[in-house]
């Protein structure tokens, strides 16, 4: 490892073990973070400064001392309330799941990709999709990546994809920019997206997006099944049915 390297991820190291020290002691003093991570003062200065110029921490204006800034709030909050949207939004994906019996997931956007936050997997048949719980898949080839990325501005989707097109997971994965953000605008008009076996041979799903009060995205929820299963002609039906559960995911989300 290079010196340069080497002290890159020293300073990661004691920019995580500086964010640690917020648990135990709400306030910072320079002289705290010196003793505490065993560095120079003017090491420690640097890395409040940065973290204060990242929004990370603030200073209070009597003493002077550094605390939790709005970023680091902000961070938390979103996944306090993402934990909460997942905990509320079990019982209604399970109940989903029995009646269209189908697989039932819950995701969120993370850069080109959506991560599945739960699922609910139907054990009648004795043909299933895979399991996608705690995993990340490209955005642009899955019905609840659509639904997101379809309420993103378009100056994100084109920090996210460029203008090279998209990556083709399966033969019928749409890459040409234009055609997505065609289909993009479908989405739009229609409130709901479907991925006919865009990012996996023979599955295909169909999903809504799930409200804040603003009407901006906090997830998607969808139902996957194999294509057999799942023809165009019953979309419309799990379409309503996803919107029913939506509802009352949030309205017990927003009762809070």
């Amino acid at each position: 490892m290079t010196n340069a390297s080497g002290n890159s991820l020293a300073s990661v190291t004691n920019t995580l073990r500086l964010l640690s020290m917020l648990s135990s002691q709400p306030e910072l003093r320079v002289v705290d973070v010196s003793r505490r991570l065993g560095i120079a003062p003017s090491t420690s200065h640097r890395l409040l400064s940065r973290l204060k110029e990242e929004g990370f921490m603030q200073q209070a204006r009597t003493s002077k001392r550094y605390m939790v800034g709005p970023e680091l709030l902000r961070l938390a909050r979103h996944f306090s309330s993402q934990n909460s949207l997942e905990r509320i939004a079990r019982p209604h994906l399970v109940s989903l799941c029995r009646l269209v019996d189908e697989a039932v997931n819950l995701q969120i956007l993370v850069g080109p990709e959506v991560l599945c936050l739960d699922a609910v997997v139907e054990d009648r048949h004795d043909l299933h999709v895979k399991r996608i719980a705690g995993r990340r898949v490209a955005a642009h080839a899955s019905a609840a990546g659509k639904v997101l990325l379809a309420a993103t501005p378009l100056s994100v989707r084109q920090a996210l994809y460029g203008d090279h097109g998209l990556p083709a997971i399966t033969a019928r994965t749409i890459v040409d920019p234009d055609a997505f953000e065609a289909e993009l605008a479908g989405v739009r008009a229609a409130g709901f997206a479907t991925n006919l076996g865009e990012r996996e041979d023979g599955v295909h799903a169909v999903a809504v997006p799930v409200l804040d009060l603003n009407d901006h995205p906090m997830a998607a929820l969808a139902v996957a099944a194999p294509a057999v299963r799942l023809p165009p002609a019953r979309v419309p039906g799990l379409v309503r049915d996803l919107r029913r559960a939506r509802a009352a995911i949030t309205a017990e989300y927003f009762a809070r």
